[in-house]
């Protein structure tokens, strides 16, 4: 199927999804300058001030590649940045509308002060002056901003990627001028109300009404939506800030479903008071509750029925530059690999879009509090290592501030199913008393203490898991263990750690002089070089693959363990889904170029580990479980279906040592197995079929004997391999001349690649370059990194990004050449 354009997808979700209001002015263009300096710099915002000054070229080319960044000096921040913007005057009201500082700044209009630094405080905070009274018929708009101080409960990417030069410096939400003639429709809040069987359903409008006037106002609030309007008469004191709550039936409701279980419908509903002011907010009519099973696993329904949450960690780019279509782009992404959720820890975006996105696309998003502010080490503040750092009254009144805030900013998103307060640890019980109060008040989904395995007095057990790990396992570590991050339960963090760019990308990250060996650079580039490190995936490549012998080899290895690893963690938990309710990969994206914890890197380009989750989350699949050594038929969500399946084993040599073809039913939540006693060593070819049709394939090398784990080592980020299992023989597996053939289709590809020959072609991977031989970003790909048995062809489909140019499709193969 082809593709929409990126742009035109892009404006007709954001036309579908966002939040508008009456005459706003969202005031974009702005002076920037730092405090008694003359350079002036002209900026878009949002933004942040280092964003805006590498976008400017202050710090030269490329400053994230490299050891670059390291070198920037960051005293450039310590002094007060200016933002200054002009807008017109007007009739009515007009009201300052700021999503959020960082981390504080002085607001003046036509100099005169509206708010002081000391008053402003908080990255999360959403604020709002009526400022009539000092508009004129051309205005100035200034802001002062200045940093974090050490001690904040600041934004952050705690260890997963280099600290924010300025530390989130700037204006970090969009800044919007309101009209208002008399009475301010400041929020619209629609809760779903839904029938059992989903044959009815009702909406909960809750409106709130600010009359901005110095006298009584009487007026009809009315609400419009698709197929259906209601009112109701409003009487307001001067000054008063009111609720007014109204049910109302929708006839013929559509439901919002996860695209995995249906169409995601939306809503737009408009509430209006008058010609006064009014406000549009999309929704969605669905459910979502959860339970904590009687194994103490958190269960997550989304219209009555189970959800196996299957997602990765976000993160924003380091300069806060994700654009509409850079994050478009990624969600197309994560779909493309057949992940439903993204967990966000933290409240990322600098505007709704990925939000919106999301809830257009059928996205499932868990949402929550980041671990930054339970650290010591992270946030600068005291912690006493079971409630984090949030300990003292006014740190405890912003963060109940911050959740206000949030809370309502993301309330009417029918992709949000859950919010979790606690990150590695708990809030403090009388933060979270606070926290219980507004949610009862402001929210219905369900509400989560800790994204670890946490009790807490006031909320009950958390349900989740964090109990590693962060890097190396192999893929039998998620069907054997039992007590740590293995298939079970709900873990909301976890994975294999290093996941190797392709060699593309590598060498910008660390440069030509640097490729080989491993060095300084590489570590710069992981998570934390002190405990996670390319040396442990070097020993892992060593014990399983043989000893990397270059910086080819090494990126080889790397990528066929990343695809394995990852892969299995998925596979595990479709495989366990009676007991496995969610999965969370830590991570989806990196800040920066990187090595560790994402699914695509920073330039937007796939890792192994990637393609290997594509493959394990096909509606319909096949999957190999290592712990029984046994083949098994999955099936999250889709319909029951009977489909002939095909199961073959050759021998390290790529001999054909056992053919099985049969047919399955692929039954909904219930695994079923098709064969077992699979032995090693050699490799493993399934296969789906309906009719001649290929609806999915898997493939696996089968190694001799298990990995030994040292499990009385393990500790939060790893269980140690004691004897690997022997994967050698694919490293001895001979050359084999391959065919390729390629043809141009509507924005993309369709590329034939076949191996004519006696042997298996291993991990062939396909490439879209540009002009310049680099990886063409976000290219979607329908299969990539796969194997060919002996006289197998494979047909794949990719999809360039608009604007793409000219591209042409290169090869790379483990042992295959063309």
């Amino acid at each position: 199927m082809t593709m929409k354009p990126a742009t035109l997808l892009l404006t007709t979700l954001l036309m579908a999804s966002c939040t508008v209001t009456q005459n706003p002015m969202q005031l974009t263009q702005w002076s920037m300058q730092q405090e008694g300096a003359a350079e002036i710099y002209q900026v878009t915002a949002p933004t942040t001030v280092a964003g805006a000054l590498h976008r400017a070229g202050v710090f030269g080319e490329n400053p994230l590649e490299g050891l670059r960044l390291f070198e920037i000096d960051k005293t450039l921040f310590d002094s007060t940045w200016v933002f200054t913007t002009q807008f017109p005057g007007g009739k009515g009201h007009r009201i300052l509308h700021i999503g959020g500082l960082g981390y504080s700044a002085d607001i003046l209009v036509n100099g005169t002060l509206v708010a002081s630094a000391d008053t402003t405080l908080g990255v999360f905070a959403v604020r709002e002056w009526d400022i009539t009274p000092l508009v004129q018929k051309q205005n100035t708009l200034e802001i002062r901003t200045h940093k974090s101080p050490w001690g904040s409960l600041n934004h952050g990417f705690v260890d997963w990627n280099p600290h924010a030069l300025d530390e989130f410096m700037g204006l970090i939400a969009p800044v919007t001028i309101l009209s208002v003639a008399d009475v301010q429709v400041q929020d619209v809040y629609v809760r779903p109300v839904l029938s059992e069987d989903l044959s009815q359903a009702s909406i909960v409008v809750t409106t709130t009404l600010v009359n901005r006037s110095d006298k009584p106002v009487k007026g009809v609030l009315e609400g419009k939506y698709e197929g259906g309007r209601f009112s109701q008469e409003v009487s307001l004191l001067p000054g008063e800030t009111r609720v007014v709550c109204q049910e109302e039936k929708v006839d013929r409701p559509r439901i919002w479903w996860p695209y995995d279980m249906g169409t995601p419908e939306l809503y737009h509903l408009e509430m209006a008071f008058g010609s006064s002011h009014r406000k549009e907010v999309a929704f969605g009519l669905r459910s979502v509750t959860s339970e904590v099973d009687s194994l103490g696993h958190r269960q997550f329904y989304v219209n009555g029925k189970k959800i196996l949450f299957k997602a990765a960690g976000w993160t924003d780019e380091y300069f806060m530059e994700d654009t509409p279509e850079r994050t478009l782009r990624q969600l197309q992404l994560v779909k493309n690999m057949g992940l439903n959720g993204i967990r966000f820890e933290n409240v990322w975006g600098m505007e709704d879009t990925v939000y919106d996105l999301c809830d257009q696309m059928g996205i499932l998003n868990l949402v929550g509090w980041s671990c930054l502010w339970e650290w010591p080490g992270q946030c600068g503040l005291p912690g006493d290592g079971k409630y984090g750092c949030i300990l003292t009254p006014e740190l405890q009144d912003l963060a109940v501030r911050y959740f206000h805030d949030q809370l309502i900013r993301l309330r009417n998103h029918p992709a949000v199913i859950g919010w979790l307060t606690g990150s590695d640890m708990l809030p403090h019980p009388d933060l979270e008393a606070r926290y219980l109060d507004l949610y009862r008040e402001l929210e219905y989904r369900p509400y989560i203490c800790s994204a670890a395995n946490r009790t807490s007095t006031l909320s009950g057990p958390s349900g989740t898991k964090m109990e590693g790990p962060y890097d190396y396992v192999a893929p039998d570590y998620w069907y054997t263990d039992t007590h740590l991050g293995g298939a079970y339960g709900f873990n909301t963090e976890t994975g294999i750690g290093l996941n190797m760019p392709q060699k593309e990308n590598v060498r910008r990250i660390v440069g030509e002089d640097h490729l080989w060996p491993v060095d300084e650079v590489w570590e710069k580039h992981c998570a934390r070089a002190s405990q996670m490190n390319p040396g442990i995936l070097l020993g892992a490549i060593a014990g399983q693959y043989g000893e990397a012998t270059g910086f080819e080899d090494f990126v080889r290895k790397a990528h066929a363990a990343d695809y394995d690893g990852t892969r299995a963690m998925f596979e595990a938990f479709r495989c366990h889904i009676d007991h496995a309710t969610g999965i969370v990969q830590w991570m989806l994206n990196s800040a920066w170029p990187a090595f560790y914890w994402q699914l695509y890197d920073w330039y937007l380009s796939p890792t192994a580990g990637y393609y290997g989750v594509q493959k394990a989350n096909a509606p319909y699949q096949l999957i190999y479980n290592y712990g029984e050594h046994a083949v098994y038929a999955v099936n999250d969500v889709m319909p029951e279906i009977c489909y002939e399946v095909l199961v073959q084993e050759f021998d390290q040599d790529g001999r054909l040592v056992r053919r099985d073809h049969k047919p399955v039913n692929f039954i909904a939540r219930s695994p079923v197995k098709v064969c077992g006693n699979i032995q090693g060593p050699g490799f493993l070819s399934l296969q789906i079929f309906h009719g001649e049709e290929v609806v999915a394939t898997n493939f696996y090398c089968i190694p001799g004997k298990d990995n030994v784990y040292d499990w009385a080592a393990s500790n939060w980020f790893i269980s140690p391999i004691r004897e690997y299992g022997d994967l050698s023989f694919v490293s001895a597996l001979p050359q084999v001349k391959l065919s390729m053939d390629v043809q141009k289709v509507g924005g993309g590809f369709c590329v034939t690649l076949s191996n004519p020959s006696a042997s298996v072609a291993y991990q062939n991977i396909l490439k879209a370059l540009d002009e310049k031989g680099q990886l063409i970003p976000a290219v979607l790909w329908s299969d990539n990194f796969f194997t060919l048995t002996p006289g197998e062809s494979r047909t794949v489909r990719c999809t360039l990004p608009e604007g793409a140019g000219e591209a042409r499709i290169a090869f790379e193969g483990w042992n295959g050449v063309l």
